[in-house]
């Protein structure tokens, strides 16, 4: 091999070697965003590409004016009126895909009355079955309808509501919400597989809750280098949580986490 041509393959070896310095930060967090998915995250981030947040999220707290509908406006996300239109996932997944229930449709007064409102449920036909069940998981849990997990999660996510961790954990632990120099740049949620990685057993877990950390990551350094680094740093519960109450918490992680993965 010549001089000249030697030189051109270590050249071309270290723009090989840089560029894969560069690119493995994006692709590790890629990797970690792929392993947090779940249908309720990705429900929501369905919702937001698809529009549904123009009409149901209200803007400063009050409901888009829809003149002609039964109330006037717009049912939004989060009020606890979901009932009232939608009483399981089953009239969810309709109101997704024909933008009512079958049996509004088949009924020529409502129908006529649905026809005066100048805003217009769509209809998501065009949608998968799997695009669907995901925006249902998700409206299901904002909306509280057949709540993953049933009794035995009711009071763990009573209290996870009370103590602000669905404010950084995501709805029914979804995950997603950004965290600046964290190491996925998100703060994970309990219902993807990087809470295998980060929790291996409900000891752990109260570890997590009382204290803020795990004694068992915070002794890997590339961990511990992000974790002094993000933004967004897991608060300690001791003191303002008994035993019973972490309790409480963790079975509602695992019943959620066994219907919603």
């Amino acid at each position: 091999m010549s001089l000249e041509r030697s030189r051109r393959v270590w050249i071309f070896g270290i723009v090989l070697l840089a560029a894969a310095v560069a690119a493995a930060p994006w692709l590790l967090r890629s990797l970690l965003w792929h392993w947090e998915l779940n249908p309720v995250l990705r429900g929501q981030i369905l919702a937001s590409e698809l529009g549904c947040w123009a009409c149901h999220r209200p803007h400063a707290g009050v409901e888009i004016p829809n003149p002609g509908s039964r109330w006037g406006t717009v049912p939004r996300f989060g009020a606890g009126n979901a009932f009232m239109y939608a009483p399981d996932r089953e009239s969810i997944a309709e109101f997704i895909r024909y933008g009512a229930p079958r049996e509004w449709l088949d009924d020529d007064e409502i129908r006529a009355r649905l026809e005066q409102q100048h805003l217009r449920m769509p209809a998501y036909g065009h949608l998968g079955d799997d695009e669907v069940a995901d925006l249902v998981a998700y409206v299901s849990a904002v909306e509280g309808v057949d709540r993953a997990g049933g009794d035995e999660a009711k009071a763990g996510r009573e209290l996870a509501r009370r103590h602000g961790c669905l404010s950084c954990h995501g709805l029914e632990g979804a995950g997603g919400a950004p965290n600046p120099g964290s190491l996925g740049g998100f703060i994970p949620g309990f219902l993807g597989r990087n809470f295998d990685d980060m929790v291996v057993d409900e000891e752990e877990f109260r570890q997590w809750v009382l204290d803020g950390t795990s004694s068992r990551l915070a002794s890997n350094p590339l961990i511990r280098f992000f974790w002094d680094r993000q933004q967004i740093a897991m608060p300690a519960y001791r003191g303002q949580l008994t035993d019973e109450e972490v309790g409480e918490l963790w079975r509602w992680v695992t019943a959620v986490r066994a219907e919603l993965q």
